[in-house]
């Protein structure tokens, strides 16, 4: 809660009761009772308001089981893009979220064996629906300082999440929400839990493993299409990130 992560799983997303806000790709985005939402968490994002009582269920998929199991070429796509796709409301009636997060916790060999077919079969299913791109409204913050902060935090996330190619200093990023950046600087901090600099890195390290994953292009070139520099730079930003180069990061997830 009110950390920016990232990760290289496909994340499954389910609110039993209640309703959750994520802030993810420098927009609010909003998941209430009984929808499946599910999205490449490799794309920074963070809880940043849970509302009272609320349940909720998330599971993490390997991105190398998803990219070998044959999904639509614009599914994985979408996915990669870092689109969210959501469930229709027919999905609790085909798979039961409840019984996964149950079996998950200690699970014996033939349940193990069973969910992965049964993660599988969801994917499928799911890419067979229409995918829809993040159709939620925008969320409605209740009034206070709390909320301005917000607000502001999520103006500078969109700033880097659309100009993460560009050579951005922190001045840009707070100018785009009209603030001074020694002012910026400790407001993003406070309410994302890391630098405005480290979440313009992880966004752009993103961004670059998506290219190497859809992409036969030179690492090069994806360094620079990623917005760094020099090649230099962004090895050393990848193995810092990922724990890998990224020429292993694309051999281990396309095997």
């Amino acid at each position: 809660m009110g950390v920016i992560h990232h990760h290289h799983e496909v994340e499954i997303n389910y609110v039993f009761r209640g309703a959750v806000t994520y802030l993810h790709r420098g927009s609010m985005r909003r998941l209430t009772a009984n929808r499946l939402a599910l999205f490449w968490g490799s794309t920074p994002h963070s809880l940043v308001q849970v509302d009272p009582d609320t349940e909720m269920a998330w599971i993490t998929v390997p991105l190398a089981w998803v990219w070998a199991w044959g999904l639509p070429d614009r599914f994985v796509r979408e996915l990669m893009k870092g689109n969210w796709c959501f469930a229709p409301p027919s999905f609790g009636d085909r798979f039961h979220i409840r019984a996964w997060v149950k079996e998950l916790q200690n699970p014996t060999l033939p349940q193990q064996r069973r969910l992965l077919l049964e993660l599988e079969a969801c994917f499928l299913w799911l890419a067979d629906q229409a995918f829809s791109r993040v159709a939620e409204a925008a969320t409605r913050w209740s009034e206070g300082e709390s909320t301005v902060g917000l607000q502001r935090v999520e103006s500078m996330a969109k700033c880097m999440a659309e100009r993460f190619q560009e050579n951005l200093t922190v001045a840009d990023i707070a100018k785009a929400a009209n603030l001074h950046p020694n002012y910026a600087m400790p407001l993003f901090r406070r309410h994302c839990g890391l630098t405005i600099r480290d979440y313009l890195l992880q966004y752009r390290i993103t961004h670059a493993q998506r290219l190497l994953l859809t992409t036969d292009d030179k690492v090069i070139d994806v360094a620079l299409a990623s917005g760094f520099s020099s090649q230099s730079s962004f090895y050393a930003a990848f193995v810092r990130l990922v724990k890998t180069t990224p020429q292993a990061f694309r051999r281990r997830v396309e095997a």
